[in-house]
């Protein structure tokens, strides 16, 4: 029978495979809210969902009944299992082997790997002491990259020595073995002479954590011109690049927007968090994987990438772009303007010129776009019709018909070809009356705006009740009693309101009257606009309906007002965590207003 400190790496790894969100989603409904899910607690009877789910991290909370774990504890309670039979459920969903009886080859494995990440962690703090304890070129060029001591200890940067077997003593004489050094691959053997030495030397060491915070590997920078410039661990037990990303151990913790940037290098990564943009990770010296991808997928929706500027992080962003999607993650370009790294961008410009850049980004097809333009002489026809017809091949496959005219239109302002024949090429149905002079089209962005504006939708609900109250007397006696004026948003709403109430026996209320108040010309249309046979159709139930709607359109309203507030302090938290201030007020405050939010959902449902 195995214990379970045998068991805890496989544990690890059946927890790191199942994200939370997905497991519980096959219990029970879930909605997205921001970068958190909320559902109907499965463990006490509730109408309005008080149960939360952190895809960040792992771990859901009931707000109603205080329950709350992680993935292992959530299949516990909902199976009514022990642990190790939540366990085991996982495991299977997971693809993973788990008996309780296991050979001894299988025991083997458990304690070698638990011995190799031992060892990552003494060469870690050898390396470490290495590079705080004396004066050595790792420290000083480390400075000179302008790292504080603060971000060197956070990432637990380090020095090894310009020595062949510094380390390999140091790891000898901890009481290890060089066999189990050189399968970590930290030691070098050549079986032709049976030397034993160091593998990196006079470099400055960057600890590889998995996300999980285990030191699994080393990526070594070179202080000369020699090559390669940077080393990294070879392929062992406990480390695998194309499973791993840097950073990922630290940066999960401040993923913001369900974003995090991508980047190529560990300084670019390092200097990126000093200068307090946390949200980012980095790729291992190799190309971006689609298992990295998944990896990524797990604890964000969407990446913005900052590769180089040269023309290989353009072809290593291209080939990105496609590894991404096919992980379900929406892409974003960052411009480095005249910079060749995110390194010398944050030297130049800052963090608020970063920030802004990361606002700005591209969407990627407009990118891929500009990098195509790059191939093509477009004062050239027959070079401007091949840019063209690879270019509309690209956005016939954007699934969006809305993206799809957006860069339909901004291929047509990069070539002068008349948008119609864009928009043809790309599967876009052109309309015959189109006028080439109307200009009403050209700015989809302006468009989708004035489309998604929720306020137009409450003040028509809100007009349109007016106009029943001004019609129709007998409506108006039987609803009045059932509505006041602090449940309307609009303040023009209010003011005819109570003039209808003084004047409620009048038989009927015209819109003369109401343009004597102070009305917009807005609001009065809107009144006109709703037609006396539609009104004349509404009962006394419908018309209940919509003060129903009235009511909760307010609740609505102050649900989004305290969910900016929440967005507010969230942004405080986060300020006062870097200062390691007082985190405690304001963590009731948000607590406060999340648990506000939770009642006024159940108000809004219970109408």
């Amino acid at each position: 029978m195995i214990n379970l400190n045998d068991l805890k790496d496989i544990i690890e790894e059946i927890k790191s495979r199942c994200d939370i969100v997905d497991v519980i989603s096959d219990y029970m409904q879930l909605k997205s809210s921001g970068s958190n899910y909320t559902g109907l607690c499965p463990f006490h009877s509730e109408k309005t969902g008080s149960f939360m789910v952190s895809k960040s991290k792992q771990i859901y909370k009931c707000f109603g009944c205080n329950a709350g774990g992680d993935v292992i504890s959530f299949v516990m309670r909902y199976e009514n299992v022990d642990f190790m039979d939540a366990v085991k459920i996982l495991a299977r969903r997971c693809g993973i082997t788990l008996e309780r009886n296991i050979s001894e080859e299988e025991k083997q494995k458990i304690q070698e790997i638990n011995k190799f990440r031992e060892i990552h962690t003494e060469a870690a703090r050898f390396y470490f002491a290495n590079l705080l304890g004396t004066k050595n070129p790792g420290y000083e060029y480390l400075k000179k990259r302008g790292l504080s001591d603060k971000i060197i200890k956070k990432f637990g940067l380090g020095y090894s020595l310009n020595s062949w077997n510094s380390l390999m003593n140091y790891l000898l004489a901890k009481g290890y073995d060089k066999t189990d050094l050189v399968k970590c691959g930290l030691v070098t053997h050549k079986t032709e002479t049976n030397k034993y030495f160091d593998r990196f030397r006079n470099r400055v060491m960057f600890p590889i954590f998995n996300y999980n915070g285990k030191v699994i590997g080393f990526g070594g920078r070179v202080l000369d011109d020699s090559l390669p410039k940077y080393l990294n661990s070879p392929e062992t037990l406990v480390f695998n690049k194309r499973l791993n990303l840097y950073g990922l151990n630290i940066s999960k913790k401040s993923i913001k927007d369900d974003t995090l940037i991508l980047v190529e290098g560990y300084m670019d990564l390092i200097s990126l968090y000093q200068n307090n943009i946390e949200n980012v990770v980095a790729t291992l010296g190799t190309a971006l994987t689609i298992e990295q991808a998944r990896l990524i997928r797990k604890f964000a929706k969407n990446v913005i990438i900052s590769y180089d500027s040269d023309q290989a992080g353009q072809n290593a962003t291209l080939r990105a772009i496609d590894i991404l999607l096919q992980a379900d993650i929406k892409v974003k370009i960052l411009n480095l303007k005249d910079c060749k790294d995110p390194d010398d961008f944050i030297k130049k410009y800052g963090f608020e010129g970063y920030k802004k850049a990361m606002e700005d980004s591209d969407y990627y097809i407009k990118y891929k776009i500009d990098i195509l333009k790059k191939k093509y002489n477009l004062n050239n026809d027959s070079q401007k019709m091949s840019f063209v017809e690879e270019a509309t091949f690209m956005l016939k496959k954007l699934k969006s018909p809305i993206e799809k005219d957006l860069y339909a239109k901004y291929l047509s302002d990069l070539t002068n070809i008349s948008i119609e024949s864009i928009r043809a090429s790309v599967g876009i149905k052109v309309n015959s009356n189109y006028n080439k002079t109307n200009k009403r089209n050209t700015n989809v962005h302006k468009k989708i705006e004035q489309m998604s504006k929720i306020q137009d939708g409450y003040l028509k609900v809100e007009a349109k009740f007016i106009k029943l109250l001004m019609e129709n007397k007998n409506l108006r006696e039987s609803v009045l009693q059932d509505i006041n004026e602090q449940q309307f948003l609009f303040d023009e709403t209010k003011e005819i309101f109570n003039y209808i109430i003084k004047n409620r026996e009048l038989d009927k209320i015209t819109i003369d009257k109401i343009k004597s108040l102070n009305i917009s010309e807005e609001y009065v249309n809107n009144i006109q606009n709703i037609q006396i046979e539609e009104i004349n159709t509404y009962t006394l139930e419908s018309t209940k309906n919509i003060i129903k709607q009235i009511k909760k359109n307010i609740i609505d309203n102050e649900i989004k007002s305290m969910s900016y507030q929440i967005k507010e302090l969230s942004s405080k938290l986060e300020l006062l965590k870097k200062t390691n201030g007082n985190t405690k007020e304001v963590d009731e405050k948000i607590m406060n207003l999340s648990l506000e939010i939770l009642k006024k959902e159940k108000i809004k449902k219970d109408l």
